[in-house]
């Protein structure tokens, strides 16, 4: 059996929790089934969901894929889901939008003053998916 790349496994690791990551975090009371949202925010909710499945999984296709040029994989499969994380990061500079902290303060970490919220595990994902990408990138050449 031949070993995935520790390059590959964390472009592999972060696919799977792209498309796994809005069921985790949001099939839950504070977020899809929270009776003090309107139904148009469950929406935006659930389009986010579906929208990172979606982005995860076609990430998790071409970093698994055989066929095809192996660079233009390496890349689809990690840009896919480094739009969803990007995307996640961006919605900050939105008036009015704010972390899961606005609402849940006690649910989110915080190290000295600064939450660890969205926007930390956004730049924390696009940096490890830049990181698989330059190692399986330079393996592959």
């Amino acid at each position: 059996m031949k070993r995935t790349s520790p390059g590959r496994s964390t472009l592999i690791s972060i696919a799977t929790l792209t498309a796994a990551g809005g069921f985790l975090a949001d099939w839950n009371r504070t977020h899809l089934f929270n009776p003090n949202w309107p139904p148009h925010a469950k929406f935006h909710d659930a389009l986010s969901i579906i929208l990172g499945s979606l982005l995860g999984v076609s990430g998790l296709y071409f970093l698994c894929r055989r066929s095809g040029h192996p660079e233009n994989n390496l890349a689809l499969g990690t840009l896919l889901p480094a739009f969803f994380w990007a995307a996640q990061g961006a919605s900050f500079v939105f008036p009015g939008a704010e972390g899961f902290e606005s609402e849940f303060p006690e649910k989110v970490p915080r190290v000295k003053e600064v939450w660890v919220n969205e926007r930390f595990s956004s730049v924390l994902m696009l940096a490890l998916l830049a990181v698989g990408y330059v190692a399986e990138r330079s393996r592959l050449a």
